[in-house]
């Protein structure tokens, strides 16, 4: 499996998927550019160049997108990695931290895929990661599940709307408390190297699709686990908040 001076883009290489993931890519010849709010966490390496953005903000992924270009002369491929994360959540009435999870989550990926396909005509393999946690309504979840989710219909429509010109792959990871990084990086690696529409982070994703399509009652049951799940969490940063508040007392 050799990626030699193959042109590589990846968003948020110091987050722990990125870690795992610009490690490979770089073992395997590639050339690499990085955009990431610090890039100082990522060692330095002959073939990589690297550039502090804010991945939230549709203007700097532009600008990552065109320096890439610079750098690169091209993008073979270029992988959308970025996202904010929220769990326990979905009651807060913060207007900030919505706007803010939305553009992380959605606006931002949405205008890159845009902007990637305005500027290169053809030939360009974009990869996204995504979470299993959007397929199903997941209590706990519901405010980072909803951003996705709407990612993940502008996905589906949009590689359809713009035809063979472009390669679009989903990686589907599991849930972010879940997730092993470095077996999500190895299934993003084999993205890249054999482009598959949906490629899953871990088997047993299929046999959970399979058994609830053919088995609905069991959706019932995954719900009163993440409901009682939930109140556990809830009850945790209460018993925490009334532990710190009493150390400050």
């Amino acid at each position: 499996m050799k990626l030699s001076s193959k042109k590589i883009v990846l968003s948020s290489g110091s987050s722990s998927l990125g870690k795992e993931l610009l490690p490979m890519l770089l073992a395997e010849g590639a050339l690499v550019v990085v955009g990431d709010s610090n890039p100082e966490e990522i060692p330095n390496h002959p073939n990589l160049q690297k550039y502090k953005i804010d991945a939230s903000k549709p203007d700097q992924m532009e600008r990552l997108i065109e320096s890439a270009i610079e750098t690169l002369d091209k993008i073979d491929v270029f992988i959308l990695n970025s996202e904010q994360i929220t769990y326990a959540e979905d009651e807060n009435d913060d207007w900030n931290q919505l706007k803010t999870l939305f553009h992380s989550n959605t606006l931002s990926p949405i205008r890159t895929v845009q902007r990637l396909t305005n500027l290169i005509s053809v030939g360009l393999h974009i990869i996204f990661v995504s979470s299993d946690i959007t397929k199903y309504p997941t209590p706990g979840f519901g405010l980072y599940g909803s951003s996705k989710s709407a990612l993940d219909y502008f996905w589906d429509s949009y590689r359809k709307q713009v035809g063979r010109e472009f390669r679009f792959s989903r990686v589907i990871a599991l849930e972010p408390k879940q997730s092993d990084p470095k077996r999500l990086a190895k299934s993003v690696l084999c993205s890249v190297v054999r482009p598959k529409n949906k490629r899953f982070e871990h088997f047993s994703q299929r046999g959970n699709r399979f058994l609830f399509k053919f088995f609905p009652f069991l959706y019932f049951f995954r719900t009163l686990a993440y409901c009682f799940r939930l109140k556990q969490e809830k009850k945790k940063k209460i018993s925490l908040d009334e532990t710190n508040l009493f150390i400050e007392n």
